[in-house]
């Protein structure tokens, strides 16, 4: 019987016309480093580790002409096992939509608006640095953007204006599986031509936290910058975010407000195929509150292949002073 279904479903496929599959791209990321790590902290890390940076499968595609639809899957394939409890493959997102005249609208679970403009302008996203909890971290954000920078949003629904001019709008809306009666809400503007970028995004959480990191019943206002030139670019975010602060859940549980500042910049040394890259962020409140840094040399073996050297550090409020040193590779395909 198996094999039957096996060549019933062999058979289906190749009646697949390649047209289907013309709009398809498969791709992937294999990241890993070597890090010298110290938390200086009870119970931190201490020592040299190997981590895995978010090595991760995808594939995306879009099909028709005046109006595309569209789909995008990527799951994280780690590169060792740890944490992997004996999976190949570890959910990330999956979405879908439609795009034309009219904008774009898509559906699923989805790195949200607010997120993405702090992930597109940090250099160091998923690599080993310390990270918005102001600890080691082997993926996520830098030090100096918000925990609202990391993770997906299930149930996310978002619908991005056409561009006029180089300035479109954005607006979203998540529910919450455990009460239909809670829901996260998001608007933002983004001006973007001629190498400028510019943009401001704000998002509310229900008394469920369906936004990733940011407070029951809180908020999230990011302000942004950049410019980009052709051997270098530089950019700029400014964050107001409720955190949860203290014991409790949901509306139950405490919230403070913190500021992040974020500066990073790069330097592309063509003659050298290497990038320099720096970032620098201060937290003004909260678990994370001090300030830090991050810094590397980035080298193109190939446009596809790059070896690194970053060291990043910060000095907490709390009498902490963590640091990491990585050699690490990124190879995308």
């Amino acid at each position: 019987m198996k094999k039957l279904v096996l060549c019933a479903a062999t058979a289906m496929a190749c009646t697949i016309p390649m047209a289907a599959l013309a709009g398809t791209t498969l791709y992937g990321t294999l990241s890993y480093s070597l890090n010298q790590i110290d938390e200086d902290k009870v119970g931190g890390l201490d020592g040299l580790s190997g981590q895995d940076n978010i090595s991760l499968l995808g594939v995306k595609g879009s099909y028709g002409d005046d109006i595309k639809a569209f789909f995008h899957l990527q799951t994280q394939a780690r590169a060792d096992s740890e944490g992997a409890e004996g999976r190949a493959f570890t959910q990330r997102f999956f979405f879908g939509g439609l795009s034309g005249g009219f904008g774009k609208v898509a559906y699923g679970r989805m790195t949200n608006a607010y997120k993405f403009s702090g992930f597109k302008m940090d250099p160091f996203y998923n690599l080993s640095h310390i990270g918005a909890g102001g600890g080691f971290a082997a993926g996520g954000a830098t030090y100096g953007l918000s925990p609202a920078t990391n993770g997906f949003t299930d149930n996310a629904l978002q619908y991005f204006t056409p561009s006029f001019g180089g300035f479109k709008v954005v607006g979203g809306f998540f529910t919450d599986d455990s009460n239909d009666d809670e829901h996260g809400y998001l608007i933002g503007g983004e001006y973007n031509n001629a190498g400028i970028k510019a943009g401001v995004t704000f998002a509310t959480n229900g008394d469920n936290a369906t936004l990733p990191n940011v407070a029951a019943d809180g908020d999230a206002l990011r302000i942004y910058g950049g410019y980009t030139a052709d051997n270098w670019l530089a950019g700029i975010s400014y964050e107001q975010v409720d955190i949860t602060s203290g014991a409790g859940v949901g509306a139950g549980a405490t919230k403070d407000e913190v500021g992040y500042l974020y500066l990073t910049g790069t330097y592309k040394a063509k003659a050298w195929n290497t990038d320099l890259v720096a970032s620098i962020g201060n937290v003004d409140d909260g678990p994370a509150e001090g300030i830090g840094f991050t810094l590397g040399p980035f080298y193109h073996i190939t446009d596809k292949t790059r070896v690194y050297l970053t060291y990043s550090y910060a000095d907490l409020d709390n009498d902490t002073k963590p640091s990491v040193l990585s050699l690490g590779a990124l190879h995308n395909f």
